[in-house]
C-alpha cells in the first residue's frame, strides 16, 4: 500500500461527495492507496453520504464513533493506516484530479519524509486542474530545518504536504487532542525533524472558504473557546521553541526558532484581531495581555519579517505592542463597526 489518505468528517454533508470524488479521481491505481474516513459523530447527512461511497469503492474504509474531536479523529487514523505514505485531508476541502500519483511516486522514488505542494484558497468546488505540471519545474532535496530557514509563506495546516509513515511512528510524533489550531506545532515540529524534504510548487489543494469552519466561525461562544485554545497552543509554540534551542546550543538553528517565533507571534496577531471586533470586555482583554507577558509571548516581537512587511502591517503590530494604545483604540473601532453596520442595514 503506498498511500493513506485520511479524512475526519463532521457536519460537511455539503463538501463530502466532492472531497471523495476528488480522491477518487486520481492517478494511482486503487489497489495501490486506501482512502480512510471517520465520521466524529456528525448531526447531519455526512455519514450516510459517505457510507455510499465506501459501498461502491473497495479502497474506501468507513468508520464512525461518537464525537470525541478533530484531532484524536486525527490520530485515530493514524493508527488505522497502512501506506507507505499518509496524507491527511479535510472533509470540505479537496484536490486536483489525477495529481497525487505523480507526487506520490517522485516521493517514493527520492524517499524523502516529506513532500509539499501549493493550494487555492476558494468558495469554487469545480477547479480540479493545476496550473503547473511537474515537467515545468526544477525541485531539490533539503533538510526540513533548511526549508523552515528559507521558506516563509508555507501554511502550518496539514493538507499542503504528504508525510511518510516509518517517519512518523520512528519520531513518535502524534496530534495534540482537542485543540482546533493543533496543526501547526505538528507542522513545525516534524518539517524541523525531517531529514530529507521536497518542496512542488504545484497547486494541488483547494482550501474551501466555508463559513461555519472552525477558523471562520465568529460567534461570541465559539471565540470564548477559542481564546483558550490559542493560550494552549502559544505555550506550545514556546515549548518547541525551547527544545529546538536545547538541541542547537551552537546557534545553528537560530533561523529555524524565529520562523517558530513568527508562526505563534503571527497567531497572537491573529487572537488580537479578534478581540478587538470582538464584545469582549476591555477588563478580559487586559487580562488575555497579562497572559501573553507571563509565557514570554507579549509584545509580539517576530510578526513583521519577509513575509509581512507593509507599512500598514508594521502600524498595526505598533498599535497591538501598546497596550494603552490599544485599549484607547479598540472602543473607537467598535463604535466605527457599529455604525457601518446599521448604515448596511439602513
Amino acid at each position: 500500500m503506498k498511500l493513506s489518505i485520511l479524512i475526519p468528517i463532521f457536519n460537511v454533508e455539503n463538501y463530502i461527495a466532492n472531497c471523495l470524488d476528488s480522491v477518487i479521481n486520481q492517478d494511482i491505481p486503487s489497489n495501490e492507496y486506501e482512502i480512510i474516513i471517520i465520521d466524529d459523530g456528525s448531526t447531519d447527512n455526512s455519514k450516510a453520504i459517505a457510507a455510499k461511497y465506501a459501498e461502491k469503492h473497495d479502497n474506501i474504509k468507513m468508520f464512525s464513533h461518537m464525537n470525541i474531536g478533530l484531532y484524536a479523529t486525527r490520530n485515530k487514523l493514524l493508527e488505522l493506516a497502512k501506506g507507505e505514505y499518509i496524507y491527511n485531508l479535510d472533509s470540505d476541502d479537496y484536490i486536483v484530479h489525477y495529481s497525487l500519483g505523480t507526487i506520490l511516486n517522485i516521493a517514493i522514488e527520492k524517499g524523502v519524509d516529506i513532500i509539499g505542494f501549493n493550494y487555492k484558497k476558494t468558495k469554487k468546488l469545480d477547479l480540479y486542474k493545476s496550473q503547473k505540471e511537474v515537467k515545468e519545474l526544477n525541485y531539490e532535496i533539503e533538510t526540513g530545518n533548511n526549508f523552515l530557514s528559507t521558506n516563509h509563506t508555507h501554511y502550518n495546516t496539514v493538507w499542503w504536504y504528504i508525510i511518510r509513515r516509518d517517519f512518523l511512528i520512528a519520531k513518535d510524533i502524534k496530534f495534540d487532542e482537542n485543540n482546533p489550531l493543533g496543526d501547526g506545532p505538528f507542522t513545525l515540529r516534524i518539517i524541523h525533524l525531517a531529514e530529507k524534504m521536497l518542496y512542488l510548487p504545484l497547486d494541488i489543494h483547494r482550501y474551501v472558504q466555508v463559513t461555519n469552519s472552525i477558523m471562520n466561525n465568529q460567534s461570541k461562544s465559539h471565540l470564548i473557546k477559542m481564546i483558550e485554545n490559542y493560550m494552549e497552543i502559544f505555550e506550545r509554540y514556546n515549548l518547541l521553541i525551547d527544545e529546538i534551542s536545547r538541541k542547537n546550543k551552537a546557534n545553528k538553528m537560530n533561523a529555524v526558532v524565529s520562523q517558530v517565533r513568527h508562526w505563534r507571534d503571527l497567531n497572537i496577531k491573529v487572537l488580537i484581531s479578534k478581540l478587538i471586533k470582538s464584545d469582549v470586555s476591555i477588563k478580559e482583554i487586559i487580562s488575555i495581555i497579562g497572559r501573553l507577558k507571563k509565557i514570554d509571548s507579549y509584545p509580539i516581537k517576530y510578526y513583521i519579517g519577509i513575509r509581512f512587511n507593509s507599512p500598514m502591517q508594521k502600524l498595526i503590530t505598533y498599535v497591538y505592542n501598546r497596550r494603552t494604545l490599544l485599549l484607547i483604540i479598540i472602543p473607537l473601532i467598535r463604535m466605527y463597526n457599529k455604525l457601518a453596520l446599521f448604515k448596511e442595514k439602513g
